[in-house]
């Protein structure tokens, strides 16, 4: 880590002791603890703060008339938002004038239901009732349910073509190409066995091996003609499905080769591409 990671570390750590006290001031919140990678102890220099509160069961019915008061308290803002979420907790984002970026979970001290977060480190309990909240409770998540259906989307996604070139629709195109991008990431992650959605969406690059930083190397830039979408096109197929095919295999799980056969033969039957 450099010295810039260190020093942007402390100042996150010294906003997280600030954010307590402030909070701590306010009655409604009865328990404060830190999670996320500060918690964890691998937050770099562009992380975000994350922090989770417990407030008594009758603010916690009237949330909605006061997150943004418990925000203003933690520091001078710049942007606020209440994020959708399960109805037993309030997740709120912001960003302080000097662009930290903090979140805060709300939660009722009624609800005691385990969690799962990867780490929480108490900060304070104003009625010791902290052993009653289990928020590192392990549980295994098999990474490989959903990759059946991002391969099939993937395919589906290719098929695509003919429609952007015919109708000329070159921003679409781009966008798609995007999706393409991001599907690959997917799978190189599924690799070592990391579903994406537990990592943090931010972070991805530390979690690829060198063979596939080199994968990701040989992705072709995107330019807004009809030749590059159609290039690009080809290339994530290449890179994508022989090692999606690997992949279900090693899982037992049933690739879709008619489904890609047929996508294959409607490329070249519409634009004479061989995939």
């Amino acid at each position: 880590m450099s010295s810039t990671d260190d020093s942007r570390t402390a100042k996150l750590t010294a906003f997280a002791e600030q954010a307590a006290i402030a909070l701590g001031k306010d009655e409604r919140i009865r328990l404060l603890w830190l999670t996320g990678s500060l918690a964890k102890g691998t937050a770099d220099a562009q992380s975000d703060v994350d922090l989770r509160v417990a407030v008594r069961a009758t603010d916690f019915a009237i949330i909605d008339q006061w997150w943004q008061d418990l925000l203003n308290q933690v520091a001078p803002l710049v942007w606020k938002y209440r994020w959708s979420g399960p109805p037993d907790e309030a997740i709120l984002g912001a960003i302080t004038a000097d662009y930290l970026r903090f979140d805060i979970v709300v939660q009722s001290t009624h609800d005691t239901r385990a969690r799962t977060l990867e780490a929480a480190r108490l900060l304070f309990d104003k009625d010791g009732e902290a052993e009653h909240f289990l928020l590192t409770t392990p549980s295994y998540r098999d990474p490989y349910t959903h990759l059946p259906v991002l391969v099939e989307e993937f395919i589906r996604l290719l098929g695509m073509l003919p429609i952007v070139v015919e109708r000329y629709d070159i921003p679409i195109g781009m966008e798609g190409q995007l999706a393409l991008y991001s599907m690959l990431i997917n799978l190189l992650l599924l690799e070592n066995g990391i579903d994406r959605t537990t990592t943090g969406k931010r972070h991805v690059a530390s979690f690829l091996n060198e063979e596939q930083q080199t994968i990701l190397a040989q992705v072709p830039s995107l330019a807004p003609t009809i030749e590059s979408l159609i290039q690009g096109r080809l290339t994530y197929g290449r890179l994508f499905l022989p090692r999606a095919q690997r992949l279900m295999a090693a899982h037992g799980q049933v690739y879709p080769e008619a489904f890609e056969a047929a996508t294959k033969q409607h490329l070249w039957e519409t634009l004479g591409l061989r995939l």
